[in-house]
């Protein structure tokens, strides 16, 4: 039997495997996978801002470097 794209077979319209967020708990745990989704929104919601902090952080780490040399 063919059936249509979303469904499993039963005919209740649930795919056949979970999204990607539920496939990571069996993984990390419930804990893990709320700490990986507060990663990604921080990352979402500060994109550029972050990008800058990494920038200066990284400049800092390496004149730290060159100057213990």
């Amino acid at each position: 039997m063919i059936t249509p794209p979303g469904m499993n077979g039963n005919g209740n319209g649930l795919g056949a495997t979970p999204n990607g967020w539920a496939t990571l708990i069996p993984v990390i745990g419930v804990s893990g996978t709320i700490a990986m989704y507060l990663v990604w929104w921080l990352t979402q919601a500060l994109g550029g801002r972050l990008d800058r902090m990494i920038e200066l952080l990284d400049s800092i780490a390496r004149a730290v470097n060159a100057h213990a040399r």
